[in-house]
């Protein structure tokens, strides 16, 4: 079990993001991690250049929409945590998160409480770390089903 008190440190701001990973995948696990959102409880916002527009389907259409402008999916767990999720490359999901975002152990618990949810939806591990350092493990969750 993770505390607060313990991590707190890791979420204080240094001038970069903290990233959440889930390696090793396919696309059918993207288009997992996109149902997933959909019918999350979280709100969601789906860009395509400057433009919001509606969550694509798959994997393969953000891609095809990747061709003409940048993507990104925001998820905001609350009203201080959001996440950005850019579709760089299909065989991980990668999800940017602000260590400003992570104010207290409220904040945390959120944190803690989305990866674990995430971890069994998509039967994948789940790992928090700092920025461009997968091995520099903050949280870690694997929770697949049975």
């Amino acid at each position: 079990m993770y505390e607060w008190n313990d991590l707190k440190e890791e979420f204080e701001a240094d001038g970069s993001l903290r990233d959440i990973y889930i390696e090793n995948i396919t696309v059918n696990k993207w288009n997992q991690f996109l149902d997933y959102a959909k019918s999350s409880k979280y709100k969601l916002e789906f860009t395509h250049g400057d433009q919001s527009i509606e969550i694509p389907q798959n994997l393969k259409s953000i891609k095809e929409l990747q061709e003409t402008e940048p993507t990104t999916l925001f998820i905001w767990l609350n009203e201080n945590i959001q996440l950005n999720c850019h579709f760089f490359i299909e065989t991980e999901i990668e999800l940017d998160l602000s260590p400003y975002d992570i104010r207290s152990e409220k904040d945390f618990r959120v944190l803690l409480a989305f990866i674990e949810d995430l971890a069994q939806a998509l039967e994948n591990r789940v790992i928090v770390t700092h920025e461009g350092r997968q091995e520099q493990v903050i949280l870690s969750c694997d929770c697949k089903l049975v």
